[in-house]
């Protein structure tokens, strides 16, 4: 169905108390697109982490709409909240089967943009435009991995 065009995984130590600043967010994207060998511009979604938090979500849009401009961006959880350590395979399936009908994913029950949250929520199935995504997982101790994944 697919294939893993490349991979990353960054870290970014939170002081004690404090949440990570999205860094190693940013650094993971910036490093698996160019282990993809491929632009911000050949990426047709993100599938973002998206814990729907108000401490989480901000950090996690800013290092998105940082490094990928306004690409469209889907969070899965938004419908079977979250599966642990299980959400980031559960969720890269959602865009995979997503991928294979040409289409980006929605979120649901977004109704109202944050703009602490500066990225654009794909909020009903759309066409895709490109055949590229990006998944995004990360936690509040400072790790993130980014994968971006590629039509065969």
């Amino acid at each position: 169905m697919a294939r893993v065009a490349g991979a990353a995984m960054r870290f970014e130590p939170a002081a004690d108390g404090k949440l990570p600043t999205g860094d190693a967010i940013a650094r993971a994207i910036r490093a698996a697109l160019a282990a993809a060998e491929v632009t911000p511009g050949d990426i047709g979604h993100v599938n973002a982490h998206g814990n729907s938090t108000r401490e989480d979500d901000p950090i996690e849009a800013r290092a998105i709409r940082e490094t990928l401009g306004d690409v469209p961006v889907t969070a899965p959880k938004s419908y079977f909240g979250n599966l642990g350590q299980g959400s980031g395979m559960v969720e890269l399936v959602v865009s995979l089967l997503a991928m294979s009908k040409g289409v980006v994913p929605p979120t649901l029950n977004y109704e109202t943009p944050d703009p602490d949250c500066p990225v654009n929520v794909v909020t009903s199935m759309q066409p895709a435009e490109e055949s590229a995504f990006v998944k995004l997982n990360h936690n509040a101790m400072g790790q993130a991995a980014a994968v971006v994944i590629a039509a065969p």
